[in-house]
């Protein structure tokens, strides 16, 4: 937020006002939130009627079923659980799977964000020279606080490079409890999947008895009805979901195939309880504590507010109809944007994935994070300070992305497009 945070006191639709009483049309939308838009008059009603009728209950409410449902349907989901955020959907689903398989190491990616909890806040952008080689990235922790006993724990790959992280599971076999990806790499601006490597995880995982995650915090119900998963067409084995799911309201949730959530209610007839590494028997006494099953506790879990608010959001606004146009309004935008880029002669290029695409300013085209740390970050502050000041508000750092929502516009696409414009004719006269 350098040089001095915006402070923000009202948003409706498409715009949003800073203290000052300055109007922009709002392309940052929370980091992805707010696929719904802001304060959708649908979600709106339906939250006053949560709010006078409670809150609260710790006791089970019926929008919870009609949220799951409508969630298994779309992500093709045996089981789902809801938590409070996209950091607790990420946390809960690397517990389900090591109990779930007996193991504890988890791989994630080098350049990926999956929340704020010590397994996974590690190599989000790390240095170069702390990175490591490409073939065995280091896990470089990003938060003071994280014990070295954790970082033990947590393995790096390469985005996009199937065969290292083939090798790495090779290095470790019968230890791997989880693969977690991000289908689209969302933490270094926009990096799509290479064709097939989302099919090559899922193959990859079987061979070596892991589970494979999909962090869909971002993707799902934005990429498409189903989210990432529907969109490449790859099934994991778990997903998590939270940020536009519940339309501006703190919500998280996971779930997945039957055989690997149910280790929630008992660990009887999972690996953990019949098999090691060495498919020799593993005992119950192994399990820490004498736990037979794993924890998923929270005193906000699926609370009346959230649960209503997932509900109106998935099937009253981000409806299987509405996507349609969101995909058209994000094709313009980027069109629009790289025919600028093309006329100016500007390093870089447009890009999206469903609704949610930026400029990337960099030499070549990006496919994993080492590719990223090119990006001109000069050139990216400049174009955002100039289109913040003309009322066009992007997210506050390179490494982010535009979401448009239900509520723009395709002329508030084309102002973006012509400041943009306006910037580089002036930045290159």
């Amino acid at each position: 937020y350098d040089p001095y945070p915006l402070f923000m006191t009202d948003a409706r639709g498409s715009r949003i006002w800073d203290v000052d009483g300055n109007e922009y049309i709002d392309f940052d939308m929370a980091f992805g939130v707010l696929a719904a838009g802001h304060s959708h008059p649908i979600l709106a009603e339906a939250l006053q009627h949560r709010i006078a009728n409670g809150t609260c209950y710790t006791f089970p409410v019926e929008d919870s079923i009609t949220l799951a449902d409508e969630i298994k349907r779309r992500f093709g989901a045996d089981l789902v659980r809801f938590s409070n955020s996209g950091t607790e959907a990420t946390m809960d689903a690397i517990r389900v799977a090591r109990g779930y398989t007996g193991r504890e190491k988890v791989i994630k990616m080098e350049g990926g964000y999956h929340g704020h909890h010590d397994d996974v806040l590690v190599s989000i952008q790390p240095p170069r020279d702390a990175m490591g080689p490409v073939e065995q990235p280091n896990t470089v922790p990003a938060s003071a606080g994280i014990p070295r006993s954790r970082l033990a724990e947590t393995i790096v790959s390469p985005f996009n490079e199937p065969d290292i992280l083939a090798a790495i599971l090779e290095a470790h076999p019968g230890e791997v409890a989880a693969i977690l990806v991000e289908p689209v790499q969302f933490n270094i601006g926009v990096v799509p999947p290479k064709e097939g490597y989302l099919q090559r995880l899922r193959e990859l995982a079987d061979e070596h008895g892991a589970v494979l995650i999909f962090d869909e915090v971002k993707t799902g119900v934005v990429l498409a009805y189903g989210g990432a998963t529907e969109h490449f067409g790859v099934q994991p084995d778990l997903f998590c979901l939270a940020k536009s799911i519940g339309g501006g309201i703190p919500i998280g949730a996971f779930g997945g195939k039957r055989e690997v959530m149910a280790s929630i209610e008992t660990l009887e007839g999972t690996p953990a309880f019949s098999a090691d590494a060495t498919g020799s028997g593993m005992e119950r006494t192994t399990i820490p504590g004498g736990a037979t099953r794993v924890a998923h506790l929270g005193t906000f879990n699926g609370n009346p507010l959230s649960m209503a608010a997932g509900v109106t959001t998935l099937t009253k606004i981000l409806t299987r109809d509405a996507y349609p146009r969101l995909h058209a309004m994000a094709e313009r935008l980027t069109a629009g944007c790289q025919a600028t880029i093309d006329e100016y002669g500007l390093p870089g290029y447009a890009i999206n994935v469903g609704p949610k695409g930026c400029v990337m300013f960099t030499p070549g085209r990006v496919t994993n994070y080492r590719d990223f740390i090119g990006l001109d970050a000069e050139l990216w502050s400049a174009a955002f300070f100039y289109l913040a000041n003309r009322g066009i508000l992007l997210p506050p750092g390179p490494d982010d992305q535009w979401t448009l929502s239900v509520q723009h516009t395709d002329e508030e696409v084309d102002r973006h497009v012509e400041v943009f414009a306006e910037f580089a004719r002036e930045l290159t006269a």
